[in-house]
């Protein structure tokens, strides 16, 4: 995962907004699905978030940070 964290790091912009989620995806490669990231936030174990207005975004440096957490507690399943 330290890889795709490193890659992640040099090409994702400064803020990732959740409605552009499958663009990330199809992109950069992110992991998980929009719809996981909507769980994850609801059930408060999602990366630290934001909102303008409707919109959900996640600061890079948040949602990277969040993914190294869940290789460092074994928890990533990848959707």
């Amino acid at each position: 995962m330290a890889g795709l964290l490193d890659s992640l790091n040099d090409v994702l912009p400064p803020v990732l907004w959740r409605h552009r989620w499958r663009e990330y995806q199809e992109k950069y490669g992110v992991p998980f699905a929009r719809g996981t990231m909507q769980n994850r936030d609801s059930e408060g174990s999602g990366p630290p978030s934001g909102k303008v207005g409707k919109r959900v975004y996640y600061r890079k440096e948040d949602y990277l940070n969040w993914l190294a957490s869940l290789t460092n507690n074994g928890g990533s399943d990848g959707k």
